[in-house]
């Protein structure tokens, strides 16, 4: 049956991953802090649910973490009945957060009494490559334990770079999002700037889409910028925020100068304090149409009404 493997944290994206691990042969073990979200994917797949994380740990070889942030990693791992009391010396733990590199060198420490493997191999992709077992993984750290788990993440990814030591994969995936959030910065205003200008939203976003600028996050993303009320979130705006702050934060470590990543936290604060921090990250789109219809001067405002 191939290797024990536990999966917690199961949310949009780390469901979809969890069933396909389980659906490409291996035993897995969920847990999930709204428990009815493991019982959904159990269901499904056939995994089994445990009532705590030691739990998991006990029962797993390889241990899958996916949660929003270092506060809510730390807690998994360290919170009473956590991760590190059900560790094995032989137990390979994989952290896919969206968390600095401090956080996985804090993580390193805290495992070091347990004897137990670290890795960390965040992902890139949307939820239908996730759904598909398309995602692109960057892993840090023991290029020995990164093949000895290979067979595990072949079930979720088609692409997976080893990046470097430990940490490598986080300093990697906060590279990869201040790009994400730079190209939805800039196509929430070129899409704003061509509708102010007399041209449909549709037409407009078409064009982006056969253009120079096609990336695959264009093409995912289009039914969230021309039907934002009606296509389910995405990604929030709330966890784009704590992103920024990431790399703000790594940039500052290496003294990386991010004059785009300021501008960029910037608008997506400003979207935030009005209240859209539980929306998309396509939002920004609206909060820029927010911005210019309370900024037109009044004849502009006449003649578009």
């Amino acid at each position: 049956m191939g290797l024990k493997v536990g999966f917690l944290g199961l949310g949009s994206m780390g469901s979809l991953m969890a069933a396909n691990i389980a659906r490409g042969g291996f035993r897995v073990s969920l847990y999930n802090r709204t428990r009815s979200k493991a019982e959904s994917v159990a269901s499904e797949v056939g995994a089994q649910v445990c009532d705590t994380p030691a739990q998991v740990a006990r029962r797993c070889e390889v241990i899958f973490t996916m949660v929003s942030d270092s506060n809510a990693l730390r807690d998994l791992y360290l919170g009473p009945d956590g991760i590190s009391q059900g560790l094995w010396p032989s137990t390979t733990c994989v952290e896919m957060s969206t968390v600095g590199p401090a956080a996985i060198r804090q993580l390193c420490k805290d495992l070091m009494p347990t004897g137990a493997r670290l890795l960390d191999i965040p992902v890139s992709g949307s939820l239908a490559l996730a759904r598909e077992g398309k995602l692109t993984l960057m892993a840090g750290g023991s290029p020995a334990d990164l093949e000895y788990i290979r067979p595990i993440l072949s079930t979720m990814a088609t692409r997976i770079f080893h990046v470097g030591p430990l940490g490598s994969g986080a300093t990697m995936k906060l590279a990869v999002n201040a790009i994400v959030y730079g190209l939805n910065a800039a196509v929430s205003e070129a899409l704003v700037l061509a509708e102010s200008a007399g041209i449909s939203r549709e037409t407009a976003y078409e064009i982006f889409a056969n253009s120079a600028i096609a990336a695959p996050f264009v093409q995912y993303r289009r039914d969230a910028f021309l039907h934002q009320q009606k296509v389910p979130v995405g990604f929030p705006l709330d966890l784009a925020a704590k992103d920024l702050e990431l790399i703000q934060a790594l940039a500052a470590e290496v003294h990386a100068p991010m004059p785009q990543v300021a501008s960029n936290q910037q608008t997506l604060k400003a979207a935030v304090q009005e209240g859209r921090g539980r929306q998309d990250v396509t939002e920004i789109a609206e909060h820029l149409r927010h911005l210019r219809a309370h900024t037109r001067p009044d004849w502009v405002k006449a003649r578009d009404n």
